[in-house]
Protein backbone atom coordinates (compact mmCIF):
# COMPACT_ATOMS: atom_id res chain seq x y z
CA UNK A 1 0.00 0.00 0.00
CA UNK A 2 0.98 3.78 -0.48
CA UNK A 3 2.49 5.43 2.85
CA UNK A 4 -0.21 7.61 4.33
CA UNK A 5 0.66 11.13 3.27
CA UNK A 6 2.37 12.87 6.23
CA UNK A 7 -0.23 15.80 7.14
CA UNK A 8 -2.95 12.95 7.56
CA UNK A 9 -0.83 10.66 9.57
CA UNK A 10 -1.25 9.76 13.12
CA UNK A 11 2.00 9.77 15.25
CA UNK A 12 2.99 6.33 16.53
CA UNK A 13 4.71 5.26 20.15
CA UNK A 14 7.83 4.40 17.25
CA UNK A 15 8.17 7.65 16.43
CA UNK A 16 8.32 8.99 19.83
CA UNK A 17 10.88 6.72 20.72
CA UNK A 18 12.82 7.70 18.70
CA UNK A 19 12.38 11.43 19.83
CA UNK A 20 13.09 10.62 22.98
CA UNK A 21 16.07 8.25 22.34
CA UNK A 22 17.94 10.77 20.31
CA UNK A 23 17.81 13.27 22.77
CA UNK A 24 18.81 10.96 25.74
CA UNK A 25 21.97 9.32 23.42
CA UNK A 26 24.70 12.43 25.00
CA UNK A 27 23.86 15.09 27.11
CA UNK A 28 21.10 17.24 26.60
CA UNK A 29 18.53 19.28 28.23
CA UNK A 30 16.19 15.97 27.98
CA UNK A 31 19.02 13.72 29.30
CA UNK A 32 18.82 16.12 31.92
CA UNK A 33 14.49 16.12 32.83
CA UNK A 34 14.88 12.42 32.70
CA UNK A 35 17.91 11.78 35.26
CA UNK A 36 16.44 14.83 37.73
CA UNK A 37 12.56 13.31 37.67
CA UNK A 38 14.52 9.74 38.17
CA UNK A 39 16.95 11.10 41.27
CA UNK A 40 15.96 14.63 42.24
CA UNK A 41 19.13 16.28 42.76
CA UNK A 42 21.49 14.61 40.24
CA UNK A 43 23.40 15.68 37.42
CA UNK A 44 24.00 13.76 34.13
CA UNK A 45 27.82 13.59 33.78
CA UNK A 46 27.82 11.42 30.89
CA UNK A 47 25.58 9.21 28.93
CA UNK A 48 27.47 5.24 28.12
CA UNK A 49 24.81 3.81 25.95
CA UNK A 50 20.93 4.55 24.75
CA UNK A 51 19.46 1.55 22.91
CA UNK A 52 15.76 1.34 21.43
CA UNK A 53 14.32 -1.93 22.09
CA UNK A 54 16.15 -4.10 24.15
CA UNK A 55 14.82 -7.47 24.57
CA UNK A 56 15.76 -9.70 27.99
CA UNK A 57 14.91 -12.98 29.59
CA UNK A 58 16.38 -13.29 33.49
CA UNK A 59 13.61 -15.70 34.47
CA UNK A 60 15.71 -19.02 34.50
CA UNK A 61 19.01 -16.66 35.75
CA UNK A 62 17.04 -14.95 38.27
CA UNK A 63 14.28 -17.52 39.42
CA UNK A 64 11.98 -14.30 38.62
CA UNK A 65 8.93 -15.36 36.53
CA UNK A 66 8.49 -11.55 35.41
CA UNK A 67 12.27 -10.85 34.66
CA UNK A 68 11.50 -11.02 30.91
CA UNK A 69 10.30 -8.50 27.96
CA UNK A 70 11.21 -5.62 26.23
CA UNK A 71 12.12 -2.35 27.59
CA UNK A 72 11.28 0.66 24.53
CA UNK A 73 14.54 2.43 25.42
CA UNK A 74 17.36 1.44 28.26
CA UNK A 75 19.94 4.11 28.74
CA UNK A 76 23.18 3.68 31.14
CA UNK A 77 24.60 6.82 32.45
CA UNK A 78 27.02 8.43 35.11
CA UNK A 79 25.70 10.92 37.49
CA UNK A 80 26.76 13.38 40.14
CA UNK A 81 24.69 12.57 43.66
CA UNK A 82 23.72 15.25 46.07
CA UNK A 83 26.05 13.74 48.04
CA UNK A 84 28.94 13.78 45.55
CA UNK A 85 29.01 10.12 44.81
CA UNK A 86 29.30 9.12 40.59
CA UNK A 87 27.09 6.08 40.22
CA UNK A 88 26.57 4.36 37.29
CA UNK A 89 22.51 4.33 36.61
CA UNK A 90 19.99 2.69 34.52
CA UNK A 91 17.43 4.07 32.87
CA UNK A 92 14.20 1.65 31.83
CA UNK A 93 12.14 3.86 29.67
CA UNK A 94 8.03 2.56 28.43
CA UNK A 95 6.94 5.31 25.79
CA UNK A 96 2.96 5.45 25.10
CA UNK A 97 0.31 6.89 23.21
CA UNK A 98 -2.42 5.36 23.46
CA UNK A 99 -2.18 1.70 23.49
CA UNK A 100 -2.69 0.39 27.38
CA UNK A 101 -0.28 -1.53 29.33
CA UNK A 102 0.58 -5.28 29.14
CA UNK A 103 0.04 -7.30 31.18
CA UNK A 104 2.42 -6.68 34.39
CA UNK A 105 4.49 -4.75 32.11
CA UNK A 106 5.28 -2.19 34.85
CA UNK A 107 6.35 -5.22 37.08
CA UNK A 108 8.42 -6.63 34.59
CA UNK A 109 10.16 -3.73 34.21
CA UNK A 110 11.09 -3.75 37.21
CA UNK A 111 11.90 -6.96 37.93
CA UNK A 112 14.59 -7.11 34.41
CA UNK A 113 16.48 -3.78 36.23
CA UNK A 114 16.18 -4.95 39.65
CA UNK A 115 18.29 -8.57 37.51
CA UNK A 116 20.87 -6.44 36.25
CA UNK A 117 21.25 -4.46 39.15
CA UNK A 118 21.98 -7.69 41.23
CA UNK A 119 24.63 -8.42 38.09
CA UNK A 120 26.27 -5.21 38.44
CA UNK A 121 25.02 -3.40 34.94
CA UNK A 122 24.02 -0.24 36.85
CA UNK A 123 24.21 0.92 40.80
CA UNK A 124 20.93 2.30 40.75
CA UNK A 125 18.18 2.34 38.45
CA UNK A 126 14.82 4.08 37.47
CA UNK A 127 11.74 2.28 35.56
CA UNK A 128 9.73 5.59 34.09
CA UNK A 129 6.61 5.68 31.91
CA UNK A 130 6.07 8.33 29.98
CA UNK A 131 2.78 8.99 28.01
CA UNK A 132 0.57 11.73 27.00
CA UNK A 133 -0.65 13.62 30.55
CA UNK A 134 -4.27 12.56 30.25
CA UNK A 135 -2.91 8.92 30.20
CA UNK A 136 -0.71 8.96 32.81
CA UNK A 137 -3.74 10.76 35.23
CA UNK A 138 -6.63 8.40 34.00
CA UNK A 139 -4.02 5.14 34.68
CA UNK A 140 -2.90 6.34 38.13
CA UNK A 141 -5.63 8.78 39.39
CA UNK A 142 -4.07 8.08 43.00
CA UNK A 143 -0.42 9.04 42.36
CA UNK A 144 -0.17 4.71 42.89
CA UNK A 145 2.46 4.28 40.16
CA UNK A 146 5.21 3.01 42.17
CA UNK A 147 2.81 0.10 43.18
CA UNK A 148 2.67 -0.80 39.31
CA UNK A 149 6.55 -1.05 39.29
CA UNK A 150 7.23 2.71 38.02
CA UNK A 151 9.90 4.84 39.74
CA UNK A 152 8.25 7.72 38.10
CA UNK A 153 5.93 8.88 35.32
CA UNK A 154 7.08 12.01 32.97
CA UNK A 155 4.16 13.33 30.90
CA UNK A 156 5.04 13.63 26.77
CA UNK A 157 4.21 17.18 26.84
CA UNK A 158 6.64 17.54 29.82
CA UNK A 159 9.22 16.36 27.23
CA UNK A 160 8.03 18.78 24.56
CA UNK A 161 8.01 21.63 26.53
CA UNK A 162 11.89 20.98 27.34
CA UNK A 163 12.61 20.53 23.31
CA UNK A 164 11.03 23.36 22.30
CA UNK A 165 13.29 25.67 24.17
CA UNK A 166 15.94 24.77 22.13
CA UNK A 167 16.74 25.01 18.37
CA UNK A 168 17.51 21.67 17.63
CA UNK A 169 14.28 20.11 19.68
CA UNK A 170 11.51 22.55 17.94
CA UNK A 171 10.61 20.14 15.30
CA UNK A 172 10.46 17.30 17.71
CA UNK A 173 8.68 19.08 20.01
CA UNK A 174 5.94 19.74 17.85
CA UNK A 175 5.69 16.01 16.90
CA UNK A 176 5.60 15.36 20.54
CA UNK A 177 2.62 18.34 21.11
CA UNK A 178 0.70 16.67 18.50
CA UNK A 179 1.38 12.76 19.51
CA UNK A 180 -0.59 13.80 23.26
CA UNK A 181 -2.98 15.73 21.68
CA UNK A 182 -6.51 13.17 21.75
CA UNK A 183 -7.34 13.40 18.53
CA UNK A 184 -4.00 11.66 17.57
CA UNK A 185 -5.91 8.32 18.35
CA UNK A 186 -6.32 7.70 14.92
CA UNK A 187 -5.49 9.27 11.16
CA UNK A 188 -7.06 12.16 9.94
CA UNK A 189 -9.33 11.39 6.43
CA UNK A 190 -7.49 11.39 3.44
CA UNK A 191 -9.57 13.01 0.43
CA UNK A 192 -10.98 10.67 -2.10
CA UNK A 193 -10.39 7.56 0.20
CA UNK A 194 -13.48 7.77 2.00
CA UNK A 195 -15.33 7.43 -0.83
CA UNK A 196 -12.80 4.04 -1.90
CA UNK A 197 -13.92 2.89 1.82
CA UNK A 198 -17.64 3.14 1.71
CA UNK A 199 -17.66 1.44 -2.01
CA UNK A 200 -16.06 -1.07 -0.83
CA UNK A 201 -18.32 -1.69 2.14
CA UNK A 202 -20.88 -2.10 -0.72
CA UNK A 203 -18.99 -4.28 -3.20
CA UNK A 204 -18.46 -6.75 0.10
CA UNK A 205 -22.10 -6.64 0.67
CA UNK A 206 -23.48 -7.55 -2.63
CA UNK A 207 -20.74 -9.59 -4.11
CA UNK A 208 -19.13 -11.60 -1.04
CA UNK A 209 -21.67 -11.32 1.57
CA UNK A 210 -20.26 -14.57 3.10
CA UNK A 211 -17.16 -12.78 3.58
CA UNK A 212 -17.60 -10.19 6.63
CA UNK A 213 -14.81 -6.97 6.60
CA UNK A 214 -14.44 -4.28 9.68
CA UNK A 215 -13.34 -1.78 8.73
CA UNK A 216 -11.65 0.69 11.30
CA UNK A 217 -12.37 4.50 11.95
CA UNK A 218 -8.94 5.16 10.75
CA UNK A 219 -10.06 3.89 7.01
CA UNK A 220 -9.94 7.52 5.96
CA UNK A 221 -6.65 7.69 5.98
CA UNK A 222 -5.83 4.68 5.21
CA UNK A 223 -3.47 3.82 2.38
CA UNK A 224 -2.45 1.13 4.72
CA UNK A 225 -5.02 0.60 6.61
CA UNK A 226 -6.64 -1.91 6.02
CA UNK A 227 -10.10 -3.72 7.28
CA UNK A 228 -9.87 -7.17 8.73
CA UNK A 229 -12.02 -10.17 7.88
CA UNK A 230 -13.90 -12.34 10.03
CA UNK A 231 -13.71 -10.54 12.80
CA UNK A 232 -16.82 -11.19 14.65
CA UNK A 233 -15.81 -15.08 14.48
CA UNK A 234 -11.94 -14.39 15.34
CA UNK A 235 -11.17 -11.45 17.52
CA UNK A 236 -14.20 -10.03 18.32
CA UNK A 237 -15.52 -13.33 19.47
CA UNK A 238 -15.84 -13.40 23.13
CA UNK A 239 -17.39 -17.05 23.39
CA UNK A 240 -13.75 -18.54 21.54
CA UNK A 241 -11.56 -16.70 24.16
CA UNK A 242 -8.20 -18.00 22.08
CA UNK A 243 -9.67 -16.53 18.70
CA UNK A 244 -8.62 -13.15 19.48
CA UNK A 245 -4.75 -14.38 19.00
CA UNK A 246 -5.90 -14.65 15.29
CA UNK A 247 -6.72 -12.38 12.49
CA UNK A 248 -7.44 -12.28 9.01
CA UNK A 249 -6.11 -9.02 6.96
CA UNK A 250 -5.26 -7.40 3.67
CA UNK A 251 -1.79 -6.46 5.34
CA UNK A 252 0.43 -5.59 2.19
CA UNK A 253 0.87 -4.27 -0.98
CA UNK A 254 0.52 -7.95 -2.23
CA UNK A 255 -1.03 -10.54 -0.24
CA UNK A 256 -3.87 -11.32 2.16
CA UNK A 257 -2.53 -12.94 5.53
CA UNK A 258 -3.94 -14.76 8.19
CA UNK A 259 -2.02 -14.14 11.07
CA UNK A 260 -1.40 -15.67 14.90
CA UNK A 261 -0.16 -13.43 18.12
CA UNK A 262 1.98 -14.22 20.34
CA UNK A 263 3.95 -16.71 19.19
CA UNK A 264 7.59 -17.57 17.96
CA UNK A 265 8.27 -18.60 14.36
CA UNK A 266 10.28 -21.24 14.87
CA UNK A 267 7.06 -23.12 16.95
CA UNK A 268 4.99 -21.73 14.08
CA UNK A 269 6.66 -22.77 11.30
CA UNK A 270 6.92 -26.43 12.58
CA UNK A 271 3.33 -26.73 13.09
CA UNK A 272 2.53 -24.83 10.26
CA UNK A 273 4.64 -26.77 7.15
CA UNK A 274 2.96 -29.36 6.43
CA UNK A 275 -0.41 -27.64 6.19
CA UNK A 276 0.43 -25.71 3.58
CA UNK A 277 -1.12 -26.19 0.70
CA UNK A 278 -0.63 -24.59 -3.40
CA UNK A 279 -0.78 -20.72 -2.93
CA UNK A 280 -0.64 -20.77 0.77
CA UNK A 281 3.01 -19.80 1.93
CA UNK A 282 4.55 -18.64 5.20
CA UNK A 283 4.69 -15.43 5.74
CA UNK A 284 8.32 -14.02 6.85
CA UNK A 285 8.99 -14.29 10.13
CA UNK A 286 7.37 -11.41 13.14
CA UNK A 287 8.67 -10.19 16.01
CA UNK A 288 5.05 -11.54 17.97
CA UNK A 289 2.45 -11.97 15.17
CA UNK A 290 3.32 -14.72 12.72
CA UNK A 291 1.51 -15.79 9.55
CA UNK A 292 0.55 -17.54 6.33
CA UNK A 293 -0.12 -15.69 3.46
CA UNK A 294 -1.86 -15.34 -0.18
CA UNK A 295 -0.69 -13.41 -2.71
CA UNK A 296 -2.76 -10.74 -4.26
CA UNK A 297 -3.05 -8.01 -7.30
CA UNK A 298 -2.14 -4.91 -5.73
CA UNK A 299 -5.19 -2.62 -4.88
CA UNK A 300 -4.83 1.14 -4.62
CA UNK A 301 -7.60 2.87 -2.48
CA UNK A 302 -6.85 6.43 -3.99
CA UNK A 303 -8.56 4.22 -7.23
CA UNK A 304 -12.09 3.59 -8.19
CA UNK A 305 -13.59 0.54 -6.19
CA UNK A 306 -15.04 -0.26 -9.75
CA UNK A 307 -12.01 -0.36 -11.84
CA UNK A 308 -10.39 -2.33 -9.26
CA UNK A 309 -13.12 -5.10 -8.97
CA UNK A 310 -11.37 -8.20 -9.86
CA UNK A 311 -8.46 -7.48 -7.71
CA UNK A 312 -10.89 -7.00 -5.16
CA UNK A 313 -12.61 -9.99 -6.03
CA UNK A 314 -9.21 -11.79 -5.44
CA UNK A 315 -8.48 -10.19 -2.03
CA UNK A 316 -11.79 -11.18 -1.17
CA UNK A 317 -11.64 -14.93 -2.31
CA UNK A 318 -7.97 -14.93 -0.66
CA UNK A 319 -9.53 -13.78 2.60
CA UNK A 320 -12.18 -16.83 2.40
CA UNK A 321 -9.59 -19.08 1.84
CA UNK A 322 -7.65 -18.27 5.10
CA UNK A 323 -10.91 -18.48 7.06
CA UNK A 324 -11.33 -21.95 5.97
CA UNK A 325 -7.59 -22.69 6.51
CA UNK A 326 -8.15 -21.32 10.13
CA UNK A 327 -11.19 -23.70 10.54
CA UNK A 328 -9.45 -26.93 9.23
CA UNK A 329 -6.24 -26.41 11.61
CA UNK A 330 -7.66 -24.31 14.10
CA UNK A 331 -6.75 -26.95 16.75
CA UNK A 332 -3.10 -27.35 15.72
CA UNK A 333 -2.55 -23.49 15.11
CA UNK A 334 -4.21 -22.33 18.68
CA UNK A 335 -1.56 -24.82 20.65
CA UNK A 336 1.76 -22.92 19.28
CA UNK A 337 2.95 -22.40 22.42
CA UNK A 338 2.60 -18.64 23.47
CA UNK A 339 5.39 -16.42 24.80
CA UNK A 340 3.40 -13.33 26.19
Amino acid sequence: MSIILEPFRRVLESRVEGIILRHLSHVSPLTRLFIQEAFPGAEALAIESAIPHVHRDHRRAGGNPLAYGETDIEVIASVEMRDGTTPRVGLLIEAKVDARQMDQQGPRYKARAEYRQASASWDAFRCILTAPRGYLENAYPLGDHNDDGWNCLLAIEDIAKVLARIPEGRADAAVLYQAAEPSNAWNKPLPGVLKFWSDLAGFQRAIYPDVPIFINRQHGAGLSIWPSFYENHLARNSKEIRRKRVQVVHSGKTHVALYVKNVRFLDFATVVQPMLIDGIGLGPPGQSWQSVRIDVPYVDPQRSVEGQAKALAAVFEAARRLFDFFIEHEGPLLSVPTFK
